[in-house]
């Protein structure tokens, strides 16, 4: 039962390091072009709400992973190998339809980009973190 606490800690920080990588990320972005902050890139900064929903989200991928048994049944590969894999998919399978759904409803490109990137951040980040510390635990 610890690893399943322990998974769900380590996912909820990957969502969070993976919300505040794109703010770092979307920062030096906006210095590299010149721009002021009043001019932003990408009209959809990170809010609270926003961080808080990828940590939810990055503790439910630790409970994912636990559930999947770390993926048990992808045998002789490293582990971040079954970590890309077990993010791969589920950005696919439960975030993607989400994402085709904002862009499909006329919203600016370059918001669709960026809420696209950050949820495969968080999926790939947290799952990487996941595989991580499974293959350390065990």
């Amino acid at each position: 039962m610890i690893e399943l606490y322990w998974l769900m800690l380590t996912g909820s920080l990957s969502g969070l390091i993976s919300v505040l990588a794109h703010s770092v990320a979307q920062s030096t972005l906006e210095l590299l072009r010149g721009r002021s902050t009043a001019q932003p890139v990408l009209d959809s900064p990170v809010q609270i709400p926003d961080a808080l929903l990828h940590m939810l989200c990055g503790t439910g991928l630790g409970m994912l992973f636990w559930l999947s048994w770390g993926l048990a049944a992808v045998v002789d590969v490293p582990w971040w190998v079954r970590g890309l894999s077990f993010g791969s998919l589920c950005w696919l399978a439960l975030l993607l339809p989400g994402v085709l759904s904002i862009g499909l409803s006329q919203a600016p490109a370059k918001t669709t980009l960026a809420i696209a990137l950050r949820w495969a951040t968080t999926c790939l980040i947290a799952a990487l973190a996941c595989a991580w510390s499974w293959e350390r635990t065990f």
